[in-house]
C-alpha cells in the first residue's frame, strides 16, 4: 500500500466536501486528491487522480442516478477501485444492494474524523466494512437477500433496482406516496413512477400481490 492513500469525494452537499477535505488536509495517511458534485464527473477524475478508495455519496439529487448505479458502472471500468458509500442513510436494502454491487464498504457521514480515516484504511488495505448499527439490524432482521430458488426463471428473481427495491418495501411497510417522498427527498411524481415501474416490472396489480412477492424472495 503506498505511504498514502488517494482518495476521490463524490457528493453533491459542497459544505461537506469542504469540510471533509478541510479535516484531511494535512493527515498523514489520507490524501485527498479530487472532489466531484455529479455522478457523470466520477469517471473523469479516478482516471485523472487514480485514487485506490472513492467516498461515494448515495443521493446526488432529483434526476441524477444514486451512488450505487454510479459505483457499478465505475466498478466496470476500474476493477480494483475501492468504493465506500458514505450516506446518511442507515437502510438494510441500500447496503445490501451497495455490497452485492461490489462495494467495499457502507458508512454513514455522522462518523467522526478517526472513524472515516480507519474506515479508509482498512478498504484500502482490502477489507469490507459496514456500519456497526447496520449490521446488527441486518443480523436481528435475518436474512433478507431474494432467494433465486423462490423464482424459478433466475434471472428475472431480482429485476428491482436498489431504488425500486427501497421503495417497494416502504409499500410494504404501508407508507403514503407523500411520506415517502418526504423521508427519501424525492417529488412526489418521482415516486409515483416509480410505483408504476415497480408494478410493471413484477406484474403485480396491488399492494397485496406485491407483498407476495416480496415474501417469496424473504425480503419481508
Amino acid at each position: 500500500m503506498p505511504d498514502k492513500i488517494n482518495i476521490v469525494l463524490a457528493d453533491d452537499h459542497r459544505s461537506y466536501v469542504e469540510g471533509l477535505t478541510a479535516l484531511f488536509r494535512d493527515d498523514d495517511r489520507i490524501r485527498f486528491c479530487g472532489h466531484v458534485h455529479v455522478p457523470s464527473e466520477v469517471a473523469e477524475a479516478v482516471r485523472t487522480h487514480q485514487p485506490q478508495v472513492v467516498l461515494m455519496d448515495y443521493s446526488f439529487g432529483e434526476g441524477q442516478p444514486d451512488g450505487i448505479e454510479t459505483a457499478e458502472l465505475l466498478l466496470t471500468d476500474f476493477p480494483n477501485l475501492k468504493i465506500i458509500l458514505l450516506t446518511s442513510y442507515d437502510d438494510i436494502p441500500i447496503v445490501q444492494a451497495a455490497l452485492s454491487k461490489g462495494l467495499s464498504g457502507y458508512l454513514l457521514k455522522a462518523r467522526s474524523r478517526s472513524e472515516i480515516k480507519t474506515a479508509i484504511e482498512a478498504v484500502a488495505a482490502g477489507f469490507e466494512l459496514v456500519e456497526t448499527g447496520v449490521l446488527r439490524k441486518i443480523m436481528e432482521k435475518g436474512p433478507t437477500r431474494p432467494r433465486t430458488d423462490a423464482d424459478p426463471n433466475s434471472d428475472k428473481a431480482a429485476p428491482l433496482t436498489p431504488r425500486e427495491l427501497e421503495i417497494a418495501l416502504l409499500v410494504a411497510e404501508g407508507l403514503s406516496t407523500q411520506a415517502m417522498s418526504e423521508r427519501l427527498f424525492r417529488s412526489v411524481n418521482t415516486i409515483d413512477t416509480h410505483r408504476k415501474n415497480i408494478f410493471s416490472k413484477l406484474d403485480v396489480h396491488n399492494v397485496a400481490e406485491l407483498m407476495n412477492w416480496l415474501r417469496g424472495r424473504g425480503l419481508v
